[in-house]
């Protein structure tokens, strides 16, 4: 299978905006998508790497470590989140920098 094959989910990569209101006044923040033309979405390829089920508020929670792989963006930081579909991933760091792919470890589930 080839590289290209591999990456088949479509996703938003959103970064947290410090956002101004109009005297230029730090504003309430929120996500915004990095890709910016077209739909947002760019094509990955997520694989569950390890999960865990734990106690805690009074009841059970899940966490999933999940690795993402797109190819290079300039700028990617573990500040910013993948979405797909209902699924909210929490990246945790950002892995080969330097070459055509990029490998983000995430965190699914507990924030």
């Amino acid at each position: 299978m080839s590289f290209a094959a591999t990456l088949n989910k479509r996703v938003l990569l959103q970064r947290l905006s410090g956002a101004q209101d109009e005297a230029g006044q730090p504003g309430v923040a929120g996500w915004v998508n990095v890709i910016e033309s077209g739909d947002g979405k760019i094509w990955a390829g997520i694989r569950d790497v390890s999960g865990r089920e734990f106690v805690a508020a009074g009841g059970t929670q899940n966490s999933v470590i999940t690795t993402i792989t797109i190819r290079h963006l300039p700028n990617v930081q573990a500040s910013m989140r993948v979405l797909h579909g209902d699924d909210v991933y929490n990246i945790e760091s950002v892995l080969g920098t330097e070459g055509r792919n990029l490998k983000l470890m995430c965190k699914r589930g507990v924030s």
